[in-house]
């Protein structure tokens, strides 16, 4: 134990925030004090020692949780502000961290000229807090966001003024230096090249084309984007080598690779996975310093419990996760790996990238999986193709900025760089088109996760032990298969969820036999004719596809679209190219909007079947749930206050006793022609249409459907006042239950066909239980 002690110590410390952070550090402490009285566990020194550091970290979690969650601004008001970082989101969009009057960083979204680093502004707007998850399975985009170190949002931002950069502010030097060298990138070298480039050597986000970043994150090398270990790992290698190179002494040369570690570190803009690396590589630079292994499972269990120290909350954060199980890894299983692939024939240099490529993957791809939804196979030769040549395209990128004086110096560099850059893309874009090369995965459960992380380390163990590599390789192997197919929970009820996509709808519907059925697809309402962009298709990529993949849908029986408009077609298009469907079920209406005819688009590529259910229509499942349509009814309501609305498709999921009504956006004349037709609508659950609007919902309309809960799909702080106080008023006057996605995130509907339950997913303590009446 001599020689793990300090880890064994860190790592009770990082148990004891990760207990707190959970809610069990009390019972955890007993326990542990229990343990600690027990002769026979140890000596009675180290035991003490273990549980004071459990202690320590449950009071660290304590410490950091006394401040509670503010909100943010009720009202609009006018802030200056300090422009810090920019980067273009569209051809005249922007989008801006910005430094607030009491120094915290906000985040706003502006039209026109991009302001540059430095520029002071005056903006009215509202200060918002980051949403949490709104809905099951999905990241916090607060926790996202306080990795790069910004607190708020400006929500509705208007740039009143403009001043030009103070010249005495040094707090602004580095982010002005990282304009600088982010122009002359950008002034220099084609695209996507210099964006690449500028990604590894200070993380900035730039505006990659889409299908290149997603070939980034299907072969397993988008962490090359982001300024984390690895990059901060080129600059020190780089930093000792010059130093070296100077005959600068061991201890020197470590201790001012630590300060010019820390200064890359600031100048890349300090967020947290920078910082993160920064505090593990210092202690294996201090390490080497005192003449020991720079790579030691005492540093790196200090730098862990170090950083979580300063952020317990990042403790649970996946970022932390990956880097330090990479790192714990690559110590664990680098070495056999390559003197393995040595005695196989390969060249030393190939063997040990492979190797460190190969035992970075084992490290990695389980929680890769749970965050990214993707299982990469040929990660290990993408990153060992790669991964090399960006540590000699950083250098390059440091080269030419240094030359920029010397304008043919730096052009012949420039000329090597873009070599370099076209090497990374064509290996990202030629692994990623082999067959395989990535496979949507549903994330493994919590246990499966913590099960292959123990087998990890008792694999590392055993090695450190002399065991042989292939008997840790086949234990991580049957950790794998647990986590690629683990045993799950079966429901046999019908679960319907209405996602969380703002001013949007999106409702999922899973049958007791898992058929699956989604409802619209979120978007955003488009203004005008097609476009060659929609900006509707983005809430498709970041949250339909994502809540899909995680609720274990990997391919639809069916997509519904109520009607064309953005707000309900916007996401087709991506969930029909990641997951396809057996069937496209669409109101048959004439509509230009982009993302209406890019998902007619996708489903014609795809031979996708399309179907236009009528009033009359019925649809069942082989498990006893039935789609009975009701609308759109010919001929099409003509001359209503929004045609394309009158005329979704309307209909009653049935499952045994329970019955739901689906009502997309139609309003007062479809309610009205529905009666007319004398058509049962009753239903236990009443989808409100039209997002709660004032033109619908009518009160004979409710009278007639009688449902006991209504969900209303609506975006905080909309435009346009939904839902309106007219709607409200109709279904509480019949005491019927409201459920709000503004107010309380997704709402899930479960029934076994005899009763059912309403909750939503930000308040599962006002879930409501019905019971159907006879």
């Amino acid at each position: 134990m001599g020689r793990f002690l300090v880890a064994a110590v860190a790592l009770a410390f990082l148990g004891g925030i990760a207990c707190a952070s959970r809610g069990v550090a009390l019972p955890a402490i007993v326990a542990g004090a229990a343990l600690a009285c027990c002769r026979n566990c140890g000596p009675a020194a180290l035991r003490a020692t273990l549980l004071a550091a459990f202690a320590l970290g449950a009071l660290d979690v304590l410490a950091f949780a006394g401040a509670s969650d503010d909100p943010g601004d009720a009202h609009v008001r006018r802030f200056p502000v300090t422009v810090v970082e920019t980067e273009s989101t569209a051809l005249d969009r922007w989008s801006a961290v910005v430094r607030l009057a009491d120094g915290e960083r906000a985040l706003i979204d502006g039209t026109g000229a991009m302001p540059i680093a430095g520029v002071r502004l005056l903006v009215r707007g509202k200060r918002e807090a980051f949403d949490g998850a709104r809905n099951p399975g999905e990241p916090s985009e607060r926790d996202l966001e306080a990795e790069r170190g910004i607190t708020w949002r400006i929500a509705g931002a208007h740039v009143l003024s403009r001043a030009a950069p103070d010249p005495g502010d040094a707090t602004l030097w580095i982010p002005r230096a990282r304009a600088w060298a982010s122009a002359r990138l950008h002034a220099t070298l084609p695209e996507p090249g210099a964006t690449i480039l500028a990604g590894a050597m200070w993380g900035e986000r730039g505006a990659l084309p889409p299908e290149l970043r997603a070939e980034f994150q299907e072969t397993g090398t988008v962490h090359i984007l982001v300024t984390a270990g690895l990059h901060l790992g080129v600059v020190a290698a780089l930093a000792l080598a010059l130093l070296r190179a100077l005959r600068c002494g061991r201890i020197a040369s470590s201790l001012a690779a630590i300060a010019i570690l820390w200064a890359y570190a600031a100048f890349s803009g300090g967020h947290l996975p920078a910082v993160r690396a920064a505090t593990m590589l210092s202690f294996a630079l201090l390490a080497h310093a005192a003449g020991r292994a720079a790579l030691s499972w005492n540093a790196l269990a200090i730098a862990a419990a170090v950083i979580a120290a300063a952020h317990p909350r990042t403790l649970e954060s996946a970022s932390f996760g990956l880097s330090f199980s990479c790192v714990a890894a690559i110590l664990g299983f680098a070495k056999p790996l390559c003197e393995r692939f040595e005695r196989a024939g390969i060249p030393r240099i190939v063997a040990e990238l492979f190797g460190v490529s190969v035992a970075a993957q084992i490290g990695t791809w389980p929680l890769t999986a749970a965050t990214f939804l993707i299982v990469a196979p040929y990660a290990p030769l993408a990153n060992a193709l790669i991964v090399p040549v960006v540590g000699v395209a950083m250098l390059g990128g440091f080269a030419a900025l240094a030359a920029t004086p010397l304008p043919p110096l730096a052009a012949l560099i420039d000329n090597v760089e873009i070599s370099l850059l076209d090497w990374i893309v064509t290996c990202v874009r030629g692994i990623g088109a082999l067959p395989g090369a990535h496979i949507v995965a549903t994330p493994p459960p919590e246990w499966a996760l913590a099960a292959y992380d123990a087998t990890l380390a008792l694999g590392i163990v055993a090695l450190v032990r002399g065991a042989r590599l292939r008997f840790a390789l086949l234990g991580l192997a049957a950790a794998s298969a647990l986590c690629l197919w683990p045993p799950r929970p079966v429901s046999h009820d019908l679960v319907v969820t209405a996602i969380d996509v703002g001013q949007a709808d999106a409702i999922l519907i899973r049958t007791p036999a898992g058929h699956a059925f989604l409802v619209d697809a979120g978007g955003r309402l488009e203004r005008g004719s097609a476009q060659n962009d929609s900006t509707a298709e983005a809430i498709g990529e970041r949250i339909v596809v994502p809540f899909l993949v995680r609720q274990g849908v990997h391919h639809l029986d069916a997509i519904l679209l109520s009607h064309p408009h953005g707000d309900h077609a916007g996401g087709i298009a991506p969930v029909l190219r990641s997951l396809g469907a057996g069937g496209f079920a669409d109101s048959g209406q004439m509509y230009a909007g982009h993302a209406y005819h890019d998902a007619l688009d996708v489903a014609r590529e795809l031979a996708v079947r399309m179907l236009e259910p009528r009033g009359g229509t019925v649809w069942r499942t082989d498990d006893g749930v039935t789609l009975r349509f009701y609308g759109p009814t010919q001929p099409y309501v003509a001359g209503s206050r929004n045609d394309i609305n009158s005329n979704s498709l309307v209909f009653r999921l049935e499952y045994k006793r329970f019955h739901m009504l689906f009502t997309g956006d139609a309003g007062a004349e479809t309610e009205a022609r529905l009666l007319g037709n004398g058509d049962d609508l009753r239903a236990d659950v009443l989808k409100v249409g039209h997002h709660g609007s004032a033109y619908g919902t009518t009160p004979r309309f409710v009278q007639e459907v009688a449902p006991h809960a209504a969900i209303i799909s609506v975006g905080r702080h909309n435009l346009f006042g939904h839902p309106a106080p007219a709607t409200i008023d109709a279904l509480m006057s019949r005491g019927i239950r409201i459920y709000r996605t503004d107010e309380g995130g997704a709402v899930i509907v479960r029934s076994d066909g005899d009763r059912y339950t309403v909750g939503s997913f930000l308040n599962a303590a006002g879930t409501t239980a019905y019971a159907q009446e006879s």
